[in-house]
């Protein structure tokens, strides 16, 4: 059974519970094992980024040299952080005089970044460590009848020279899985643009305009849920639905994680998977199976 520290972040156990109680069962299921990092601090992602770039190095490269303290890979199953982490792996790997001066701040602590442990975002390890054919086999309630909207992130996917998660332009990693379920996959305009959240701190007029833009996009083609694999986005496009006075008596389109989405098709019981927490109920859309 493979083995991986998992990284949720700051944001997911806070604001997206549910993210991270169906990863944990739903990849126990598919044969990962996962051992929770513990003192993990905040990767820094966007805002201390913008600030300074050796802050961020150094918190990014904490979290990568805990894990190396555990003679693990990581999981990062938040988008924002999985970004953040390859980032900083990358530039730690390939500049010496920054390294050197990360090493000398983690060394306060006793930790050293040595570059051995890889970082994985949760779409990775589906498709690489498991597998889809393993994942067919598992099936053991598909779905039938759904229709389904893939919306993967901006920092899953990009820098794609970095993250190396899929393809930036014609990502297929989701739409495959939603697929193996029994589900329809369902192209949209837009699909590979953001969804707006990480402007939220900036400007959130802006921030709604384009989350209800994927949306409005999403709603054209008629499809019955959307699925995720970033809290970020989730959240983004599940509140924007709440936001808009336009959206008000507008039947919701259900924001699902993708292992939330896989869970069911498991065996695994709603309650397992957290989906009484899902700001807008599911339910209609998992009990088609």
């Amino acid at each position: 059974m493979k083995e991986f520290a998992l990284y949720t972040g700051c944001t997911t156990p806070v604001r997206l519970p549910a993210y991270e109680a169906s990863v944990k069962i739903v990849l126990e299921k598919l044969g990962i094992r996962l051992t929770l990092m513990k003192d993990a601090n905040c990767c820094g992602a966007q805002y201390v980024e913008s600030l300074s770039h050796t802050a961020f190095c150094a918190m990014s490269g904490r979290v990568i040299a805990l894990a190396e303290s555990m003679n693990l890979d990581i999981l990062a199953i938040c988008g924002a952080c999985s970004g953040s982490l390859k980032t900083v792996k990358h530039d730690l790997d390939n500049n010496p005089k920054l390294c050197a001066e990360v090493n000398e701040l983690l060394a306060e602590e006793g930790l050293k970044y040595t570059g051995t442990s890889e970082v994985k975002h949760l779409l990775q390890i589906f498709r690489e460590d498991i597998g889809y054919e393993a994942i067919k086999s598992a099936i053991v309630k598909p779905y039938s009848g759904l229709r389904l909207a893939a919306h993967y992130g901006c920092h899953v996917t990009r820098p794609p020279e970095i993250v190396k998660v899929d393809d930036a332009e014609n990502p297929t990693i989701i739409d495959r899985i939603i697929e193996l379920a029994g589900a329809t996959a369902v192209d949209y305009t837009g699909k590979t643009r953001c969804c707006g959240g990480p402007m939220l701190a900036m400007d959130a007029d802006v921030a709604t305009r384009i989350g209800l833009d994927k949306i409005k996009n999403i709603r054209e083609e008629d499809v019955d849920g959307i699925i995720t694999a970033c809290e970020f986005c989730d959240i983004q496009l599940t509140q924007v639905q709440f936001d808009d006075l336009a959206e008000q008596g507008v039947s919701k389109i259900p924001v699902i994680p993708l292992p939330q989405f896989l869970g069911p098709a498991l065996g695994i019981n709603f309650d397992k998977l957290g989906i009484y927490l899902n700001k807008i109920d599911p339910k209609p859309i998992l009990q088609k199976i």
